[in-house]
Protein backbone atom coordinates (compact mmCIF):
# COMPACT_ATOMS: atom_id res chain seq x y z
CA UNK A 1 0.00 0.00 0.00
CA UNK A 2 1.21 3.49 -0.69
CA UNK A 3 0.44 6.70 1.17
CA UNK A 4 -3.11 7.13 -0.22
CA UNK A 5 -4.35 3.64 0.65
CA UNK A 6 -4.15 2.27 -2.87
CA UNK A 7 -2.27 -0.82 -3.95
CA UNK A 8 0.92 -0.06 -5.86
CA UNK A 9 1.04 -2.63 -8.68
CA UNK A 10 4.18 -1.21 -10.31
CA UNK A 11 6.31 -3.83 -8.53
CA UNK A 12 4.19 -6.76 -9.77
CA UNK A 13 4.67 -8.29 -13.16
CA UNK A 14 1.74 -10.44 -14.13
CA UNK A 15 -1.54 -10.71 -15.97
CA UNK A 16 -5.18 -10.09 -15.11
CA UNK A 17 -8.37 -11.36 -16.75
CA UNK A 18 -11.32 -8.98 -17.29
CA UNK A 19 -14.51 -8.84 -19.33
CA UNK A 20 -13.88 -6.99 -22.60
CA UNK A 21 -14.60 -3.29 -22.23
CA UNK A 22 -15.06 -3.46 -18.45
CA UNK A 23 -13.03 -0.66 -16.84
CA UNK A 24 -14.52 -0.84 -13.33
CA UNK A 25 -12.16 -1.24 -10.40
CA UNK A 26 -12.54 -4.40 -8.38
CA UNK A 27 -10.38 -7.05 -6.77
CA UNK A 28 -8.98 -9.55 -9.23
CA UNK A 29 -6.41 -12.32 -9.29
CA UNK A 30 -2.96 -11.61 -10.73
CA UNK A 31 -1.65 -14.57 -12.73
CA UNK A 32 2.11 -15.11 -12.94
CA UNK A 33 2.17 -16.61 -16.43
CA UNK A 34 0.42 -15.75 -19.67
CA UNK A 35 -0.53 -19.41 -20.15
CA UNK A 36 -2.30 -19.51 -16.77
CA UNK A 37 -4.14 -16.24 -17.47
CA UNK A 38 -5.11 -17.38 -20.98
CA UNK A 39 -6.61 -20.61 -19.65
CA UNK A 40 -8.63 -18.69 -17.06
CA UNK A 41 -9.84 -16.18 -19.67
CA UNK A 42 -10.98 -18.95 -22.03
CA UNK A 43 -12.79 -20.74 -19.21
CA UNK A 44 -14.61 -17.55 -18.18
CA UNK A 45 -15.49 -16.69 -21.78
CA UNK A 46 -16.99 -20.15 -22.27
CA UNK A 47 -18.94 -20.20 -19.02
CA UNK A 48 -20.24 -16.61 -19.18
CA UNK A 49 -20.67 -16.39 -22.98
CA UNK A 50 -18.89 -13.09 -23.40
CA UNK A 51 -15.48 -11.78 -24.46
CA UNK A 52 -12.64 -11.73 -21.91
CA UNK A 53 -9.25 -10.00 -22.14
CA UNK A 54 -5.85 -10.76 -20.66
CA UNK A 55 -4.04 -7.58 -19.61
CA UNK A 56 -0.57 -6.76 -18.29
CA UNK A 57 -0.50 -5.51 -14.68
CA UNK A 58 2.89 -3.82 -14.72
CA UNK A 59 1.85 -1.29 -17.38
CA UNK A 60 -0.10 1.71 -16.09
CA UNK A 61 -2.30 1.71 -19.20
CA UNK A 62 -3.38 -1.90 -18.52
CA UNK A 63 -2.30 -2.95 -22.01
CA UNK A 64 -4.42 -5.74 -23.54
CA UNK A 65 -2.47 -8.86 -24.52
CA UNK A 66 -5.18 -11.16 -25.89
CA UNK A 67 -8.97 -11.33 -26.24
CA UNK A 68 -10.86 -14.63 -25.88
CA UNK A 69 -14.26 -15.39 -27.39
CA UNK A 70 -16.59 -18.10 -26.11
CA UNK A 71 -16.15 -21.37 -28.01
CA UNK A 72 -19.14 -22.59 -29.98
CA UNK A 73 -21.13 -25.41 -28.39
CA UNK A 74 -21.41 -28.61 -30.39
Amino acid sequence: MNGVDTLDTSIWAGYIVRPKGDMRLYTCRVYETLQEASAAAQERADSRHRLYEVRVTCDTSQRIIKTFEPRKSK
